[in-house]
């Protein structure tokens, strides 16, 4: 819970800096940290406003991506792979980022967003690439607010639910647990999906260059 007493304690700033750095040494636990902010959104004692989150979170995140795609264009690829492995960018990861670039980049860049590790090692390939910025910059932008939103609104969500089963739980407490385990188990195969269509298009483009 270190990540999320840093947030409360410094507040936007530290939002903006924490999904910024989660590019850097991927150890921030990014949709824990903002599912649980969206949580405390709801709450008067943290005084967090669930728009103001959305806008530091995602310029946050916006702001590494740009960053390490300017490392990644800057340094080249036996830089990163160099040093790479020591933020888990592996020869294998690379290569498969590098091949879905290749057949769909837009869809890359707004996929992997909800693909954990992977999402951070996209804005390095991106710049090894050299994609284009007038497509890379809005494509990120809205990738990195449709990402931070998502899990902020569904933590704001849970507390609503939550307070209200408190108030009403012999009415709401078994169509709650019905309602929470179709999201969880929807977000689970919706992840797959993504990440079987990122792993396919991998495969795809590995046999049209063969």
């Amino acid at each position: 819970m270190g990540f999320i007493h840093f947030a409360i304690t410094y507040g936007y700033t530290s939002v903006f800096a924490l999904l910024g750095l989660e590019y850097f040494i991927l150890v921030v636990p990014g949709e824990t940290l903002l599912t649980t902010l969206g949580v405390l959104s709801h709450t008067n004692q943290l005084h967090f406003s669930l728009a103001l989150l959305i806008v530091a979170a995602s310029l946050g995140s916006f702001t590494g991506s740009i960053i390490t795609y300017f490392i990644g264009r800057t340094v080249g690829r036996p830089i990163i792979l160099r040093y790479g492995k020591y933020v888990f960018i592996t020869e294998k990861r690379l290569k498969q980022t590098e091949r879905l670039f290749q057949r769909q980049a837009v869809w890359t860049l707004l996929i992997t967003k909800y693909i954990a590790v992977i999402r951070d090692i996209v804005p390095y390939v991106a710049g090894i690439n050299k994609v284009n910025l007038k497509v890379y910059i809005p494509i990120q932008l809205l990738a990195s607010f449709l990402w931070t939103s998502t899990f902020l609104l569904g933590g704001n969500l849970i507390k609503v639910v939550a307070t209200s089963i408190y108030h009403h739980w012999r009415i709401e407490l078994i169509p709650a647990i019905l309602v929470l385990a179709a999201c969880v188990w929807g977000y689970r195969a919706i992840h797959k999906r993504m990440k079987r269509f990122v792993e396919t298009e991998a495969t795809q483009s590995t046999k049209v260059s063969s």
